[in-house]
């Protein structure tokens, strides 16, 4: 390797083998390097480092020149001294007419600058086990016995992981926060919670690690459908080809389920946009949403380019499959953004714990508390 002059290092979530994202964000990378001579370094870890390492900057801990994050990580501003985004990157994120370059807003404040779009829920099926996608509970529930009289589960998802659960609580018409606050939805939750762990006991539906169990079973043949991200699929379609299929989320008691979606892109932490790298900075953030290279991420590793021109053209290109993958972000419900939603995140996840290993009466008491405790700093009068 060349010697360089100046290096960037870029953290990004690393989410195990089924998240191909790493391989075109690691040759632009390169790429960029090669053009320029300014090294761009890409530094990968899991979600739940990359958060606590982004949270810690404020209190001294190191800062990279960026980060590729999902939307609600821009709510750690404050926290990761975050700089605030050019406006000149944010009219070229939105100069094709694209409706998203404001999607990482904070509080009102541009602390993220969108590159791609997606992150929401989708069922993924095994066309040799569900030769149509179920529609419903009601028809996996059906038909749930025949398949497990087989050895197969009829459905999976990451059930230790909120973002998974959000569907179910949707379809209740639950929402975890009003305006800028947590508000806990309480007959929501509850109503959730006992529809999740009924469908665990009656064997139709399991919970398994999404990033290893919960695609190695499903590639496997074992599993007939999962709830997963889109930004698995690309991982899904090399292994299983012409038997994977992708649906809605399947409705409960006939209303919808609604996943969460969000932008994932570029931050700026410990403040790198006021230091000396900042025209390097700006430059490799203008690199990421030229259109070819926005188009690449859509070509390449099957995500969904942020701006308008780059997706349009590939929606025209792709399968039935992925094209239904991209337009059921349309059905989806954008992630909340606010600080206040980590701590959701936070309220949520040991509830979870709790519904899989005792029941759901207890994890409601668990959610209950902690929702109890950050409505209380937040607003009071909000629980």
């Amino acid at each position: 390797m060349g010697s360089y002059l100046k290096e960037l290092v870029i953290w990004h979530e690393f989410d195990g083998p089924g998240d191909t994202s790493i391989e075109l964000l690691e040759g632009l990378c390169h790429e960029y390097s090669r053009k320029t001579g300014v090294r761009v370094i890409p530094e990968v870890m899991n979600i739940v480092e990359l958060s606590a390492r982004l949270n810690r900057i404020g209190e001294g801990g190191p800062a990279p020149q960026m980060a590729m994050v999902p939307a609600d990580m821009a709510g750690f501003g404050a926290n990761a001294n975050y700089s605030r985004v050019p406006e000149e990157l944010l009219a070229l994120a939105a100069s094709d007419g694209s409706d998203l370059s404001d999607s990482m807003r904070s509080e009102g404040i541009a602390y993220g600058l969108p590159v791609l779009t997606g992150n929401h829920l989708v069922l993924y099926y095994n066309r040799d086990i569900y030769p149509a996608p179920p529609g419903s509970w009601d028809e996996i529930e059906a038909g749930g016995n025949g398949l497990i009289d087989q050895g197969l589960i009829p459905i999976a998802a990451d059930l230790l992981e909120p973002y998974s659960f959000i569907p179910f609580l949707t379809a209740f018409g639950g929402w975890p926060m009003r305006g800028n606050t947590p508000c806990f939805p309480k007959n929501e939750m509850r109503r959730a919670l006992h529809f999740v762990r009924a469908q665990r006991e009656r064997g139709v539906l399991a919970s398994m690690n999404g990033s290893t169990e919960l695609l190695d079973r499903f590639i496997g043949g074992q599993i007939g459908a999962i709830i997963c991200g889109e930004w698995i699929y690309n991982y899904l379609d090399r292994q299983m080809q012409h038997k994977l299929g992708v649906a809605p989320l399947p409705s409960v008691l006939g209303i919808p389920s609604l996943s969460m979606s969000s932008s994932i892109g570029l931050v700026f932490p410990g403040h790198s946009l006021e230091s000396e790298l900042r025209e390097e900075i700006l430059s490799f953030a203008a690199f990421m949403l030229s259109e070819e290279n926005q188009t690449r991420w859509g070509t390449e590793v099957q995500r969904i380019p942020v701006r308008k021109g780059a997706r349009e053209k590939v929606i025209r290109q792709a399968g039935a499959d992925r094209a239904t993958l991209i337009q059921l972000l349309e059905k989806s419900r954008p992630m909340p953004i606010e600080p206040a939603m980590a701590s959701v995140w936070e309220a949520i996840r040991p509830g979870l714990r709790c519904l899989m290993n005792e029941g759901a009466d207890s994890a409601y008491t668990v959610v209950d508390r902690y929702f109890r405790h950050i409505a209380d700093v937040a607003q009071p009068n909000n629980y």
